[in-house]
């Protein structure tokens, strides 16, 4: 018997490299919009409610259209709805300086403008990871591994894309800056573009698969224990990355270069982990990868509580950092793979639906948290939950999961749908 050929490293696909750099090219973008256009609010309206109200509107369609959106997905294929995406926040973005020039853009204009924003990002979220699946392929390993990739891609970006919006900013002004943000997103497009067509059947636009999706993953106890603890993370680590200025605040004499480290510890961790699980998810299956990675991040995160120099805190905040990816990773590759076909692009959208509620969620928690609790008491709850994400991970782990039967689905698949 002939065993089956290993799958190629997914930098070795020239499709997986072009929605890796549609990916940091986007997401350098997105990041400079996030820097440059409260500021262009700011300084043009000289209110910070305004600006704050300019980042709910944004974020509230994402987890208020992420399942609808899953249907939209599956009807047009993940290429199409990326490509559109991109040149929808091209013309979006950069109608924002158009219409100021022209003194054409009041402040509900923007409002609305911000919001469709927003609504491009609910289905482009999701696609990405579809789009991801379709360029690597249906191996585990593969899908961990490019999964890793793609967030050491968007790691970098928020290291580039604020970097570089600050300086323009500071040369051409917030407003010109838009302008180079919306290149970037026709540039992602430009590079989408020659990917290969996905022939597959239009799925119709039906209710039933996004509630499908949804009961496919609370019913799968893999997919379930998963998306619990990677949404466990989610919820917790907004709460470390709130309490980083407070801890250069309280514990280092308000020094703002500390506060600067302690985030650059936070953003180079990260990257540092993607690239960690990038080589190693071949060698790992998905569910055990994703209990050492929560099992360490939980170890570390026990360490800040604790008084200590600022380089110890910086190395133990880039530990735990370092661990995450571990966890996320598999997660979405299970979320991504695990599903039948025709039910993928309504489970992850699921999920990331959660994600995006449970983090202003907890943004919003942290600062009465820290109103009224000493910072080592919440940074230890923070472990506590940590330990018991964890301890869920390592349980699921230790039953041998990834050779369980997926359970079945209660609707079909498309191609068995009469019409």
């Amino acid at each position: 018997m002939k065993t089956a050929p290993a799958p190629r490293p997914p930098l070795r696909s020239w499709q997986f490299r072009r929605v890796i750099a549609a990916e940091f090219v986007s997401s350098v973008g997105t990041q400079m919009t996030t820097l440059a256009l409260p500021w262009f609010v700011l300084m043009t309206t000289g209110s910070p409610a305004r600006m704050g109200l300019v980042f709910v509107i944004q974020i509230l369609p994402v987890p208020l259209l992420g399942m609808p959106a899953g249907l939209l997905v599956a009807r047009w294929g993940a290429r199409r709805v990326t490509i559109i995406g991109d040149i929808a926040d091209t013309v979006l973005v950069a109608a924002v300086p158009t219409l100021y020039l022209a003194g054409l853009l009041p402040f509900w204009a923007l409002l609305v403008i911000v919001a469709l924003i927003g609504c491009v990002a609910s289905a482009y979220l999701s696609a990405q990871r579809m789009l991801l699946a379709e360029a690597i392929g249906s191996d585990e390993g593969a899908v961990t591994a490019g999964n890793a990739l793609f967030e050491t891609a968007t790691s970098s970006a928020r290291f580039v894309g604020p970097a570089a919006a600050g300086l323009l900013m500071a040369k051409v002004g917030a407003l010109h800056v838009l302008w180079i943000d919306a290149a970037t997103f026709a540039l992602s497009a430009a590079l989408l573009t020659g990917l290969p067509r996905r022939e597959r059947k239009p799925e119709p636009l039906s209710a039933n698969r996004m509630t499908e999706g949804a009961r496919y993953l609370f019913r799968d106890p893999v997919l379930r224990t998963m998306a619990l603890a990677a949404l466990g993370y989610g919820t917790l680590m907004p709460v470390v990355l709130l309490a980083l200025p407070i801890m250069a605040r309280a514990r280092y004499d308000a020094a703002p270069e500390i506060a600067g480290l302690l985030l650059a510890a936070w953003g180079g961790g990260t990257a540092i982990g993607t690239v960690i699980v990038a080589r190693l998810a071949r060698r790992v299956t998905p569910t055990r990868f994703a209990a050492y990675g929560g099992a360490g991040a939980a170890l570390v995160l026990w360490l800040l509580p604790w008084d200590q120099p600022a380089a110890t805190t910086a190395l133990t905040v880039a530990a735990a950092c370092m661990f995450l990816p571990a966890v996320t990773a598999p997660a979405v590759a299970l979320l991504t793979l695990r599903p039948p076909e025709h039910l993928r692009p309504h489970v992850l959208p699921v999920f990331g639906a959660a994600v995006f509620i449970a983090s202003p969620v907890a943004y919003a928690a942290a600062g009465v948290l820290f109103e009224h609790l000493p910072l080592g008491a919440v940074l230890a709850g923070v472990a506590v939950g940590a330990t018991l994400c964890a301890l869920i991970l390592l349980d699921l782990a230790r039953r041998d999961p990834d050779r369980a039967t997926p359970p079945e689905t209660d609707c079909p698949p498309p191609d068995m749908i009469s019409t």
